[in-house]
């Protein structure tokens, strides 16, 4: 079962990034949050889908996705019904070839799935070094501090990590099989301890409860962005200076290096 964060115990997530004015000033001005597509991550297996055709050897599988394949040319092709009752057929009575066309189907879903969603991610450790390394330009850029008690950042959902690649069937496209594909990575990443806001682009959103973006923003409630900490081996005083012109109330803290210990101090 999915978790949240709060469900989990956290209050408080944080978000890695360079510090980038143009990326940072809707954040600051106007509570705007700008969510990644699936298809930009750093990861190349993350949020694809992978099509097992050895369920295909199960029929009443290989109905299943017949019937999805034939669903999908009437809602997304030109195809004639004399067409796709002819692809039916021939799905039917040669499994390679269907292993083929729902194969590609698989590839189009992908595609799909990241014109579809947007993703923010974020990290429950403060601490992480290699969070800092890895998305904060090698700690000279920014963390930023996320309230979680609000009714956009409580829907941080839980990654899982896994050392085998979830298989999907073509033909599943429930809320449970979609955030498995968005919400599961292989287990390398597993000291990131991820958490993800999934939002839907408004265009394909068809329900009133969903996190909705708008060419990938989000808007945030006041109050939900608590601090920026700047990275110990950043330029604190004009980072801060750029925020304060902003955003004065906001927060701006920095990460020291401990002496002497692997950790960092926030202050």
């Amino acid at each position: 079962m999915t978790t949240t964060a709060l469900q989990d115990g956290h209050t408080t997530l944080y978000h890695w990034q360079p510090f980038d004015e143009a990326r940072l000033r809707p954040l600051l001005e106007h509570n705007k949050l700008y969510c990644s597509r699936p298809r930009d991550f750093n990861d190349p297996w993350d949020c694809k889908p992978f099509f097992n055709s050895d369920v295909l050897n199960d029929p009443i599988e290989l109905t299943h996705h017949i019937t999805w394949a034939v669903d999908l040319c009437r809602r997304r092709t030109t195809m004639s019904e004399t067409d796709i009752d002819q692809m039916a057929q021939t799905l039917a009575k040669d499994i390679a070839k269907a292993a083929e066309i729902i194969g590609k189907f698989s590839i189009d879903l992908g595609q799909a799935i990241s014109q579809k969603h947007r993703i923010y991610c974020l990290g429950p450790d403060i601490q992480s070094q290699l969070m800092w390394s890895h998305y904060a330009n090698k700690h000279k850029g920014i963390c930023l501090q996320y309230d979680l008690r609000n009714t956009v950042m409580c829907a941080a959902l839980k990654c899982s990590y896994t050392p085998t690649f979830p298989l999907t069937k073509a033909y599943d496209s429930s809320e449970e099989s979609d955030l498995q594909l968005l919400l599961t990575k292989s287990d390398v990443w597993t000291y990131e301890k991820e958490y993800r806001l999934i939002a839907t682009e408004r265009e394909f959103a068809n329900d009133p409860d969903l996190l909705i973006s708008m060419d990938g923003m989000i808007l945030l409630p006041d109050g939900a962005l608590k601090a920026i900490i700047v990275g110990c081996e950043g330029d604190f005083d004009g980072i801060k200076q750029f925020v304060n012109a902003i955003k004065p109330t906001l927060e701006v803290k920095r990460a020291i290096r401990t002496p002497n210990k692997y950790e960092l101090t926030i202050v």
